[in-house]
């Protein structure tokens, strides 16, 4: 009997690849105490009524709504042959405070990652049972965005 291969990424060539980043949004907290909470590099940081802007710094007019604070969890983009995305996600959702991301969303907020694919080709991937679960237990969310091919 052949033991079962477990797929956790699968793509035609090295050319398909993916981002994983974290996001935090909020309808009041200031985005400073979502960066302290977490520690991890910040992407973008908008705090809940402050001045809108470009990347540039130039203002927008108006106020953001509410806070969106987006972290960077890795430099460049991750290849599907060479990193488990289930076991990369399993290391990032221990490496945070559970009480901290629940109670985020017990007031108002939510907590997920965001996985950027891109591939022109074919790609399989699978999030595991265990992942989902931990995911369910802190209250966290899986955002996809695909790109690429034609």
């Amino acid at each position: 009997m052949v033991a079962p291969r477990k797929l956790a990424g699968l793509a035609m060539t090295e050319k398909s690849s993916f981002r994983v980043t974290f996001h935090v949004f909020h309808p009041t907290m200031p985005a400073s105490e979502i960066e302290r909470a977490f520690g991890l590099p910040v992407r973008f940081s908008q705090s809940a009524g402050s001045k809108r802007k470009t990347k540039n710094g130039q203002y927008l007019g108006g106020v953001y709504e509410a806070t969106n604070v987006s972290f960077l969890l890795h430099e460049s983009p991750l290849s599907f042959n060479d990193c488990d995305l289930d076991v990369f996600l399993k290391k990032q959702i221990e490496s945070y405070n559970a009480d901290c991301v629940v109670g985020l969303s017990e007031s108002g907020g939510k907590c997920n990652f965001l996985i950027g694919v891109f591939s022109e080709e074919n790609v399989m991937f699978e999030i595991g049972p265990k992942v989902i679960e931990m995911l369910g237990a802190v209250k966290m969310s899986i955002k996809f965005d695909f790109y690429g091919g034609e």
